[in-house]
């Protein structure tokens, strides 16, 4: 199986699209797959630092990012151009891309599942 790509473009509260898509790269790293994460819209909220989501929004997700070290998911990307600029601080696990980096890097993975 080549290099997988997961594309999170979901609110990590609306629902179990989110959750699905960090089992799936889990499950992939534990089985030896090479899989990258890639965040943009709404998906970028899962990147924020000091969340504190209440009962109603479910599991705080982002508390997973930090167990990637341990299946060697190190690429985690999201574009520059979306980055929030009010006071919102991103997770230094993340990388931001250029435009035409963010382009090039969607066109280089075999797989690519979209959350």
């Amino acid at each position: 199986m080549g290099k997988t790509l997961i594309h999170i473009t979901s609110s990590p509260y609306t629902g179990l699209a989110v959750k699905e898509a960090l089992d799936l790269a889990m499950v992939l790293a534990t089985f030896e797959q090479d899989v990258d994460l890639a965040f943009s819209g709404a998906g970028i909220a899962l990147l924020h630092q000091n969340q504190l989501p209440d009962e109603s929004q479910g599991k705080a997700l982002y508390k997973m990012l930090a167990s990637f070290e341990f299946y060697d998911i190190d690429n985690l990307y999201l574009p520059e151009s979306q980055i929030p600029k009010e006071g919102i601080e991103i997770t230094s696990l993340a990388s931001s891309l250029s435009e035409l980096e963010w382009k090039d890097m969607l066109t280089r993975y075999q797989h690519t599942f979209r959350f």
